[in-house]
């Protein structure tokens, strides 16, 4: 029993850590994704309150 739970745990783990390497790895390959499109949502936003004024 405490053999086979040590083994539960320790697949756990190693999926955790893979889990973290593949999403660090994502991030290097696609950087700011998001922060992109809301930094030219916002350059949008500000666009039209000038052209407003």
């Amino acid at each position: 029993m405490r053999e086979m739970l040590k083994r539960i745990i320790l697949v756990i783990f190693i999926l955790l850590v893979l889990t973290a390497i593949s999403g660090f790895l994502y991030t290097q390959k696609h950087p700011l994704e998001k922060a992109s499109n809301e930094k030219q949502w916002i350059q949008k936003a500000i666009n039209q309150k000038q052209v407003g004024n």
